[in-house]
């Protein structure tokens, strides 16, 4: 007697596995806003939009999303983040501790959560092993992202890309800023470079400098910092959750 009632076969799996994400795929290539960068401001930032009824499109260059938070400090899997962000990790289910004034969480509560909450929202579509290797322009306004298959980057081969379009781009890639340095290749930007470690400055640096930077491009979290010449702030994530919400406002109102 076989244990299962109802047997799925290789040629199943296949067919949808590929016709599920071609679906998703084809419904990312136009959408209201495009994040590059699956990091904590990029993932707030696009559950926000996502709240409020926008079609968010997130890819990121690695296999698992979360961006810096999985490591902890030093592989310490803690993160801190300030009591101010205490409604944000209510509103995903984000178990923390309170010491010092503070808010303990597990880097992997955090990064898990964040993931389940964006892969869950049927606005959102989100590919991993994808990343952003130009930016597409219509006059002067950036409404599109030129993309490709983060294997292909990694073998080293020529392999034309394709381009997904949005109304507006959000660079959350991070210390690289990938998309502000692509844009500032063509129309010069003042990218100052992130400064020293300084954890209660930059806190406040990574909020303040999230803003657009060109037409239809926007800068979050740590790109922000990079962009800005904001300080390090190492494993305190607070000022990227706020990032990511202030950019989701900013997005909204151009757009």
């Amino acid at each position: 007697m076989n244990i299962f009632k109802y047997p799925v076969n290789a040629g199943q799996a296949s067919r949808m596995i590929l016709g599920n994400y071609f679906r998703d795929l084809e419904r990312a290539v136009e959408s209201d806003v495009i994040v590059v960068g699956a990091g904590p401001s990029g993932l707030i930032c696009a559950h926000e939009l996502a709240e409020d009824g926008y079609n968010v499109t997130i890819i990121d260059r690695h296999l698992v999303p979360g961006g810096g938070i999985w490591g902890g400090a030093m592989s310490f899997n803690k993160v801190i983040l300030q009591k101010d962000t205490m409604g944000i990790l209510d509103k995903l289910a984000v178990p923390y501790q309170e010491d010092e004034e503070a808010l303990v969480v597990s880097s992997l509560a955090l990064a898990s959560k964040l993931i389940f909450a964006l892969s869950s929202q049927p606005k959102v579509n989100i590919f991993n092993l994808m990343f952003a290797e130009d930016i597409h322009c219509t006059k002067d306004r950036v409404d599109g992202v030129v993309v490709n298959n983060s294997t292909i980057e990694i073998s080293g081969l020529h392999v034309d890309p394709m381009v997904l379009m949005a109304k507006a781009v959000l660079d959350a890639t991070g210390h690289d800023a990938v998309l502000a340095n692509l844009y500032s290749q063509r129309i010069p930007l003042d990218i100052r470079k992130e400064s020293f470690m300084n954890p209660v400055q930059g806190e406040e640096d990574v909020v303040k400098n999230t803003r657009m930077i060109a037409p239809g491009l926007f800068v979050s979290g740590m790109a922000a910092t990079n962009v800005a010449g904001g300080c390090r702030m190492g494993p305190i994530f607070g000022g990227m959750l706020l990032s990511g919400k202030k950019a989701a406002q900013l997005i909204a109102a151009y757009i």
